[in-house]
């Protein structure tokens, strides 16, 4: 009969109002929208003149004054004052002379310029027993709140507190969905920076692998052919994520970039650690490794900005050996001139195996790491095997080592195999016209030792000494040996030919000579590499300014 008749003392806006909060269950509000129709409602149900609504924070255990009309937002602990005292008890609290009351606190009150008469305190505790905050009514129009007031703030409270706890979880499920919408965008930006497919270089097996530990990864690496030679990288910055994400993506544009302007390994390891020294932020940098490879030469010279262990698998002895970084981790601080580059020969059936931290620091269900020693066992195990077979036995090493345990860290790997079974020797002789009689002497031995054809031997040694002689005549400014390889090969021989310390001089590009014109008009010279050009199945030459050495690779098959 009581409710009855308060029933009938609530006017037409009242029942509005209140109807008003219902519907709103339903409404596509965002949460401070939300709070605002809140506390509309109660200042109109309840005749009162100012309202607040305190939101509890679980992760701190804060009241946070969200919305207060004329309050500026704040901050408190959750078992301070009038709302923290409800919050604990989860109990209306009535107090009709707030300044007789020690909770309350009036520093808000001198802070605004206004005077609280008396306060309707009501927990808001959703239909799951979960508390969602506190909300407030300050001084009722023409007195004091009494216990129909009570009751009515007290319905009211639970529909709010459910609108409002449902606005929250709304509003987290869409914060939610963008950040998973701009993960699934990082990670397609990022997965499209690295090599769609890995590139062909003769002589030499390559692949890599990434998997980050969530949708972006820190991780990087790249595989790419440049004028210098095969570009070797694998970057890591710090964390994973997003923001690591951009920082190696940034790192590999500028990297290829610098390659693609002419830029020597020093010059583009020391611009690009200077670029991200500017740019990246204090706590943030990269671990990378950044080499090229001479896939004629058979080097790689590498600089590993804080990258490391650098593991090199010799072939011939079954041994590996460690490299440790070059200097400290890119964009840590500005260099003046980065420390000279490491140099690996790469024999045949010798392996780089580059992986990042996400290998070696994967645990297991005790906490054990895989550690360094177990990669070295699968390599040694899995020396015989393609590369992409062997970066497979590596990962699936990993995994059976986790027995299940859950990926902790990006996991990114490069490796690169030299092609074994090709067998080579290899001679140094002096820039000197009698070189050329132990010149000749040396490929007859090599070509016995190989088992090379021997028809094949009077078109070599007219080459060798042609190349030989060109080398002697006009390279008159270094005096290095030049070292001759001779390598067996599928059907014949290839032959290669280093001089170091000269000019560029490239014997593929010199003008053929008309040989059906008059002696009287040819122009000295060029004879013999005209004929050699037609003697041999391919010529290339190549030449690193960085050394001053030019290599000259030809090759003799058939018949």
């Amino acid at each position: 009969m009581a409710t009855r008749d308060r029933e009938h003392r609530l006017s037409a806006d009242d029942l509005e109002a209140i109807l008003g909060v219902t519907s709103a269950l339903a409404a596509p509000f965002d949460l401070m929208t939300m709070l605002g129709e809140v506390v509309s409602a109660a200042k109109q149900v309840l005749h009162a003149d100012r309202a607040s609504v305190w939101l509890h924070d679980p992760a701190t255990d804060e009241l946070v004054l969200e919305v207060a009309t004329g309050i500026a937002p704040v901050r408190v602990p959750s078992g301070a004052g009038l709302v923290g005292a409800c919050a604990r008890g989860r109990t209306i609290i009535n107090v009709p002379d707030c300044y007789a009351d020690p909770r309350f606190d009036p520093a808000v009150d001198r802070a605004s310029g206004y005077r609280t008469r008396c306060m309707l305190t009501l927990p808001l505790v959703d239909h799951k027993d979960v508390l969602v905050g506190v909300m407030q009514v300050l001084n009722k129009d023409g007195g004091i709140f009494d216990a129909d007031d009570e009751a009515l703030a007290t319905a009211l409270a639970a529909q709010c507190a459910v609108a409002l706890q449902r606005a929250r979880m709304t509003e987290a499920a869409i914060e939610g969905e963008k950040m998973r919408q701009a993960l699934e965008m990082a990670r397609v930006v990022q997965m499209s920076t690295l090599p769609a497919a890995m590139p062909v270089t003769p002589g030499y097996e390559v692949c890599a692998l990434f998997r980050p530990a969530e949708l972006t990864g820190g991780d990087t690496y790249d595989l790419a052919t440049t004028d210098r030679g095969l570009l070797v990288v694998l970057g890591d910055a710090t964390g994973h994520g997003i923001a690591p994400a951009l920082s190696v993506t940034q790192m590999q544009a500028m990297l290829r970039m610098a390659f693609r302007l002419g830029a020597d390994l020093d010059t583009a390891y020391l611009q690009l650690n200077n670029r991200l020294a500017e740019t990246l932020a204090d706590d943030r940098f990269i671990t990378a490794f950044i080499g090229l490879l001479d896939p004629v030469a058979h080097r790689l010279r590498f600089h590993s900005g804080g990258q490391g262990p650098i593991f090199h698998f010799r072939a011939a002895g079954g041994v590996f050996e460690r490299h440790k970084p070059t200097s400290f981790p890119l964009g840590a601080m500005p260099l003046a001139s980065p420390r000279p580059p490491t140099t690996l020969a790469m024999e045949p059936g010798d392996i780089l195996v580059l992986l990042s931290d996400g290998f070696y620091e994967y645990a297991d269900g005790s906490g054990a790491q895989f550690g360094e020693a177990r990669v070295e066992e699968v390599v040694a195990a899995g020396r015989d095997l393609p590369v992409a077979a062997l970066r497979d036995a590596i990962l699936c090493a990993v995994e059976a080592f986790a027995g299940g345990a859950p990926q902790a860290d990006d996991m990114t790997a490069v490796l690169v195999k030299r092609v074994g079974g090709r067998a080579t020797r290899s001679r140094s002789f002096p820039r000197s016209f009698a070189s050329i009689a132990p010149m000749v002497a040396f490929t007859a031995e090599a070509f016995s030792l190989l088992g090379i054809a021997p028809a094949h031997l009077p078109t070599i040694d007219f080459v060798v000494e042609e190349l030989f002689t060109n080398m002697v005549k006009y390279a008159t400014g270094s005096d290095a040996p030049v070292r001759v390889d001779v390598a067996a090969i599928d059907g014949g021989v290839e032959v290669t030919l280093v001089d170091t310390g000269v000019d560029r001089f490239d014997v593929t590009r010199s003008p053929d000579v008309d040989v059906h014109a008059p002696v009287e008009e040819r122009r000295p010279g060029g004879l013999g590499l005209h004929l050699i050009r037609r003697m041999v199945d391919a010529i290339e030459y190549h030449y690193s300014d960085a050394t001053r050495q030019s290599r000259i690779v030809f090759r003799k098959t058939g018949a």
